[in-house]
């Protein structure tokens, strides 16, 4: 994978973006991520900072950017980066959203971090429900799902689901958890983002029995039907198989890793 710069982009759209921002200083390159965008911080004139992320056009992951743009403008306040500017301009998508001060929590077993992540998504979900974001497709239609449609209805709903809740995605500052990179959303049950999680829970180190305890604080995936979260774990664990080689470098690496914690989850759920 090629990691694009901040110097990639034109001096122009450069210009632009720290005149927009009001940045007061240079842009810092930040680390993490799967995709080959820039992905930067700056400190702006009002004391805070902006983190700026920006991928060309033309390549396949643009669409993202710009979903990622469209959830946010829906989003109601709460526990996640505000989208302070949006650019689509000299063959560049450019998204500004404030810089939250944070780390990303430790959900290893006994880490303290893991009550305040679970409070923070059982919490998640109420002010979006009805789903703000009119063009979030139906989980139904994942295809981490595809081999659950047996299970689809229990799946259906009106709740904007982040879909991606891992510990990189995650920032504890000092007004708790926050949400951020909210690209992959989808509308369904509340129940289906913790479900989501288990298999985070399970590459931290948890068995998927402590990893399912977890879970099962929150209200939505304890009510969730239990053959369907079984279903589930079967369906998330095929597609991990299917995709296991697929991606760049560190993408294989994290999917080969979930493939295994998925295979452990589904065979708890199943003996």
């Amino acid at each position: 994978m090629t990691t694009r710069t901040w110097d990639d982009l034109p001096p122009t759209l450069r210009r632009r973006i720290t005149d927009q921002l009001a940045a007061t200083g240079p842009a810092e390159p930040v680390a993490g991520g799967f995709t080959p965008g820039v992905r930067v911080q700056m400190p702006q004139d009002n004391g805070r900072a902006a983190f700026v992320k920006a991928i060309p056009a033309g390549d396949p992951l643009a669409g993202m950017y710009r979903t990622e743009a469209a959830i946010n403008r829906t989003l109601p306040p709460g526990p996640r980066p505000r989208l302070l500017a949006e650019l689509d301009e000299h063959d560049w998508v450019v998204l500004a959203f404030e810089h939250i001060e944070g780390r990303h929590p430790d959900l290893a077993p006994g880490s303290p971090d893991l009550p305040l992540v679970l409070d923070a998504v059982a919490a998640l979900h109420p002010p979006l429900t009805p789903n703000p974001y009119p063009n979030a497709p139906q989980f139904t239609g994942h295809p981490v799902v595809a081999q659950a449609a047996d299970h689809h209805e229990a799946m259906r709903g009106d709740t904007l689901l982040h879909c991606d809740i891992r510990s990189d995605n995650l920032l504890i500052g000092d007004h708790g958890v926050h949400f951020v990179d909210w690209a992959l959303a989808h509308r369904g049950a509340p129940w289906l983002d913790v479900a989501l999680l288990v298999p985070q829970l399970i590459l931290a180190g948890h068995t998927p029995e402590n990893a399912e305890k977890h879970a099962s604080q929150v209200p939505a995936y304890r009510d969730a039907p239990d053959n369907a979260i079984t279903a589930f774990a079967s369906s998330i664990t095929t597609y991990w198989v299917q995709r296991a080689g697929q991606g760049v470098p560190e993408l294989r690496r994290y999917r080969k890793r979930a493939l295994r914690a998925g295979r452990a989850w589904e065979a708890y759920r199943r003996r």
